[in-house]
Parts: C-alpha cells; structure tokens; sequence
C-alpha cells in the first residue's frame, strides 16, 4: 500500500486480495487497522505482486521498500536476494479518484484528519491498553502529522 505522496506504507500477504482490502477498509478487523496503525484516509493506492514463494517475497518486498507501517520484527533481517523483481507489479490501482486524493492532499484537510486518527488511537490505547508495536504506530502517525503541520503552517520545521 501506499500513501498520499506515494511512499510504501504497508505491505503484505494474503491469498485473497479483494477480501483483505475489505478487512483492512470496510470492516476494519485486521490486526493492522483495528488499533490504528493504518489510516484508510492516508492510502491512496495498492499494488500487488503474484508468487508461490510468499514468504521469500514478502521478506523481499519489505525489504526494498520499507514500509513505514511494517516494523523491523517483521521484515526481518535477511539480506535482499533479488530473486523478485519489483520494478513492475502484476498489478496497481488508486483508492479513490483523483479528485478525492487532490481533496486529501491538501493540507489543511491532512492536519484534521491525522488529528482525529491520532485521537482515536489514544482513546483505544487508553481503553485497550497497547503494545510497543501500537506505540511505535503512534510515534509514526505523529510524525506524519507533524510535516502535515509543515506543508499547512508552510514552515520548514515545527519549532520544539
């Protein structure tokens, strides 16, 4: 998955790709939505990469791209083999259109939506406790938030 500005955000397997998507965006019970770690407002597109090795491939994919949303215990440690080319998905589309997408780029309408992501997260941390990977998710989220505050404030750094 990626984001708004076109950074690799989340990566993954799954056997059924139309189903998962709908677990993560419409029923939002996956493990990686239910706590907030990832933000359906941010997602503006999905690739997808077909292979029997899907394992050996999701290690790959995390590796060279480095999802922010994905964590080092995750990607593990293996070295890139290369086997897997990624230049080319099997296959991309958008979320939404590209009206919806200039809609979410702006600014102002990012700062608003990362503040409300952020503060649902705290609620359920608050309420359903947390893991270090919730945390981390938080810190991502505030970072991100931070240079929506950036792009909206039109500074080049949020004074501390």
């Amino acid at each position: 998955m990626f984001d708004l500005d076109d950074t690799p955000t989340y990566a993954g397997q799954t056997s059924n790709l139309r189903s998962r998507l709908r677990q993560h965006f419409v029923r939002q019970d996956s493990s990686v939505s239910s706590y907030g770690r990832l933000d359906p407002w941010d997602i503006a597109s999905v690739e997808w990469w077909t292979t029997d090795q899907t394992d050996k491939a999701e290690r790959d994919l995390l590796n060279t791209f480095q999802p922010y949303l994905n964590f080092p215990a995750e990607s593990g440690s293996q070295p890139i083999s290369g086997e897997f080319d990624f230049e080319e998905p099997d296959g991309k589309f958008a979320l939404f259109s590209d009206e919806e997408q200039d809609f979410r780029r702006q600014p102002y309408n990012r700062v608003k939506q990362k503040i409300e992501h952020i503060n649902r997260m705290v609620d359920k941390i608050k309420y359903a406790n947390h893991s270090d990977d919730t945390r981390q998710t938080l810190y991502e989220h505030k970072r991100i938030l931070e240079e929506n505050l950036q792009d909206f404030l039109g500074v080049d750094d949020i004074p501390e």
